[in-house]
Formats: C-alpha cells, sequence, structure tokens
C-alpha cells in the first residue's frame, strides 16, 4: 500500500513539474514575442494519407480523416533578435490552435516588408507539426488530435538580429527596387534593357546605379 502511494505521489510530482514548465515556457514565449502582421494565410488541408494516394480505394480516402494544415505569412519589425521572432511565430501557433484545436499542422513563412511575402521567406520559417516532420500527420493524430509529438523546426535567416542602418537598403532603394520588379513581370516578353532603361529615368538615375540598388536590396532579402 505506501508503495502504492509512493509511485502515484512520484507520478503526480513529475506530471506537475511538466504542468509548470510548460506554462513557464509559453509565458516566456508571450514574454519574447514581438508585434506581427498577418498579411495571407491559406488552408492545406488534405486527407491524413500513410501511403501513396494511389495506393487508396475510393472508399478507403473516403473514409481516412482529414489533416487540417495552415500556412500564414507574417511581418514582424525588421529590428526582431531571433529568440523573439521564434517566441512570435510560437505565439501566433498558439493562439490559432486555441481557436481551432482541430488544425493538425502550420507553416509560417515571416518577412520584414509585406512586398516581399508573396515570395521566399526572408526573415525565417517555422513548422509545427509530428517530430517536425511535415508529411508526419497520420490517421490517429488527425482524429484524436494527440499533440504530443509535436515539435516546432525552424530556418531563420542569419541576418535575423543583426540589422543595422549600414546593411540595410534604405525606404527609397526598396521603393525603386519593387518598382523595377512590377515593371520587370508586367510584361516578361519586354526587353530588360527597357524596363532598365524606364524605371532609370522614372526615378533620375543611371542604369548603373539601378543595377547596384537592385543587387544591394536581392542580397539583404537572400541573407
Amino acid at each position: 500500500m505506501k508503495l502504492k502511494f509512493c509511485v502515484i505521489a512520484a507520478f503526480t510530482i513529475i506530471f506537475n513539474f511538466i504542468v509548470i514548465c510548460d506554462l513557464a515556457q509559453s509565458a516566456n514565449n508571450n514574454m519574447l514575442a514581438k508585434p506581427y502582421t498577418i498579411v495571407s494565410s491559406r488552408d492545406l488541408s488534405i486527407k491524413a494519407l500513410t501511403k501513396n494516394l494511389s495506393k487508396y480505394s475510393a472508399s478507403e480516402l473516403k473514409s481516412l480523416p482529414v489533416n487540417i494544415r495552415k500556412e500564414y505569412r507574417i511581418v514582424v519589425p525588421s529590428d526582431i533578435s531571433k529568440e523573439e521572432l521564434k517566441a512570435s511565430m510560437k505565439h501566433l501557433v498558439a493562439q490559432e490552435t486555441k481557436k481551432n484545436s482541430d488544425i493538425d499542422a502550420i507553416v509560417i513563412f515571416a518577412y520584414d516588408r509585406k512586398e516581399d511575402s508573396e515570395s521566399f521567406y526572408t526573415f525565417g520559417k517555422m513548422e509545427w507539426c509530428p517530430y517536425g516532420n511535415w508529411g508526419g500527420v497520420t490517421p490517429d493524430i488527425a482524429s484524436t488530435n494527440d499533440r504530443s509529438s509535436y515539435k516546432y523546426t525552424f530556418d531563420i535567416k542569419e541576418k535575423v538580429g543583426k540589422i543595422s542602418s549600414a546593411n540595410m537598403p534604405t525606404k527609397e532603394e526598396f521603393t525603386i527596387y519593387d518598382s523595377f520588379e512590377k515593371e520587370l513581370w508586367a510584361d516578361p516578353n519586354v526587353d530588360e534593357e527597357i524596363v532598365k532603361r524606364k524605371v532609370a529615368k522614372k526615378f533620375g538615375i543611371s542604369g548603373e546605379k539601378l543595377e547596384q540598388i537592385y543587387l544591394k536590396v536581392l542580397t539583404y532579402k537572400m541573407q
């Protein structure tokens, strides 16, 4: 009887310790999280598959639960640190799964400018999914909402937390870059040199200066 009591007491202590740690971690994330703006969201839901789609019969597919996957693109302050960015993305996961506990996987792409949010992430990426595996949601997980195996995986750009006025393009340089990009894609068949001359004339700069600005902004985005 005493042994049984000791075992129960031990498990109770361990459980309470885990809960306290989780609450402390959650509070820490909330403290570190910076303001962010969700500029777009997409539903990427599919059936919860464990093998190739072609291996299922129509009736099997119909009976499978849905793997509810969400994509969010957010804009964060350019002076955010790596830890603050991670905390902000975790905060978004907590908020969205609180509103809908059936969400099975989330991917977040972070940017410092809304103008870049339709392209490759410029600040970081985070996935929240079983074992950090985007394809790891099984029918059982989708049905039971068991999140015990879930992990956060991050890919944070090297420049995050290290940006200064010396290496960040100016507002005018971003404007010139955006204008050139817009003109380039407005008609892909137009010769690039013609577009370059048009944009350079618009801003009163040389074609060479335009190239320098374009490369500066592009390098900043890719770092």
